[in-house]
């Protein structure tokens, strides 16, 4: 598990230095880095990568609709900045490991008035794949 804190620790580093909002590393090398906000780096990681195991993810904000792609691409540890109690249920349920240093009851949307359109569409889907076959549904990358 001190493995896995160091990695954790230098990764948070990492997003300060670099100003990123997600960074994924196995065997303490980064092979996956973003500035993108929102889940665009997840989607990207998920249809780039697929299998995280193995991997420490550092993210910004995890809400549930971030947390569906954890359960599927099932890192070996998740350290959130700031976390949605819904994703905090949601990575518990599934046995994915996390930490965090903020709880927050959802995540909003850009307005900050609102909760955030992906987790709308989600508040009535608990499979994992049922949730990302929706975000990507409703995605574009560019």
């Amino acid at each position: 598990m001190k493995v896995v804190k160091d990695t954790v620790e230098r990764a948070k580093r990492l997003i300060e230095e670099r100003g990123l909002s997600l960074i994924v590393m196995r065997d303490d090398q980064v092979i996956f880095e973003s500035t993108e906000s929102g889940l665009k780096p997840l989607v990207e990681v998920y249809t780039t990568l697929k299998d995280l195991s193995g991997c420490v993810v550092v993210d910004r904000l995890v809400g549930r609709a971030a947390a569906f792609f954890f359960v599927e691409m099932r890192p070996s540890f998740v350290h959130a900045f700031i976390i949605s109690e819904g994703a905090i249920d949601l990575l518990k349920k599934h046995g994915v490991k996390f930490s965090c240093e903020e709880k927050v009851p959802f995540v909003l949307s850009r307005d900050g008035k609102s909760m955030c359109p992906f987790e709308k569409i989600l508040l009535d889907v608990n499979d994992p794949k049922e949730a990302i076959e929706r975000i990507l549904s409703k995605f574009t990358l560019s």
